[in-house]
């Protein structure tokens, strides 16, 4: 796999026709919207939040053809390419293929002779990157214990939020019972109440902030669970009598 490569909405920029890709920087911080608050009578102040906003992922290239009327028509191809309003920016980090949801904010062109350097400035509006394929986070097997806790690695620059699924292979008490899946380091994290039987499928989505039993939508309590970069654990607890359960996750990673 080449070094440089980056897709919009689809296209290949690095594979237009006489487009020479140099490179793309990605490395840059986002753009952040802090919120200062005053303490009164005091001279001082606090900062409430602080979130990033957007990230600008400049390119650099050249587009070349035997004249400037053709260099003039490669240009013209590859705009068509970019035109997307809110299109997926696919780029390699680090060997790593990560995507991000933008649109194209500059194109700037310098002419040397027949031959045009071109910038295009991408305005991430998802500005955490987040790998394409996704990574196993854990897989546990026939847990019996009303309490458990695996530990792992999170890859990446930016805490994970997993997807993480509990299958209940057999349950005795799981009428009105509580299932807890929290971030052991952190103490954040969900409590799930329902009606529990064999063959229940429980899956808790951090990323899109959602709980479903068999695919149905279910109230929770508390926050969902984020795992920062580095080692985490995992922590699972429920008030059911007897218990044999099946507990996976998989996540994207993220860069900032």
């Amino acid at each position: 796999m080449q070094e440089y490569q980056i897709s919009f909405n689809g296209n290949r920029i690095d594979a237009a026709e006489g487009v020479d890709l140099h490179y793309y920087d990605f490395n840059n911080l986002p753009d952040r919207q802090i919120n200062i608050h005053k303490l009164a009578r005091r001279s001082l102040s606090i900062i409430t939040s602080s979130e990033y906003s957007q990230k600008t992922v400049p390119i650099f290239l050249d587009v070349c053809g035997g004249n400037r009327q053709e260099t003039e028509a490669l240009i013209k191809n590859l705009k068509s390419l970019i035109q997307a309003q809110n299109g997926l920016l696919k780029v390699l980090q680090g060997g790593i293929e990560v995507q991000y949801t933008a649109t194209m904010n500059e194109f700037n062109i310098e002419w040397l002779g027949t031959r045009a350097v071109v910038t295009i400035v991408f305005l991430a509006s998802t500005p955490i990157g987040e790998s394409v394929d996704t990574v196993v986070l854990l897989t546990a097997n026939s847990i019996t214990t009303s309490s458990y806790n695996q530990s792992f690695t999170i890859q990446g620059s930016f805490p994970a939020e997993p997807l993480i699924t509990v299958i209940i292979n057999s349950v005795t008490g799981g009428t009105a019972a509580t299932i807890n899946l929290f971030n052991a380091v952190s103490n954040q994290g969900i409590s799930i109440t329902g009606n529990f039987t064999a063959g229940s499928i429980l899956e808790v989505d951090s990323q899109n902030m959602t709980v479903t039993l068999n695919g149905g939508n279910l109230d929770f309590e508390g926050l969902f669970p984020t795992f920062a970069p580095g080692t985490q654990q995992l922590a699972y607890t429920d008030t059911f009598t007897t218990r044999n359960i099946s507990l996976s996750g998989t996540y994207r990673q993220r860069l900032i």
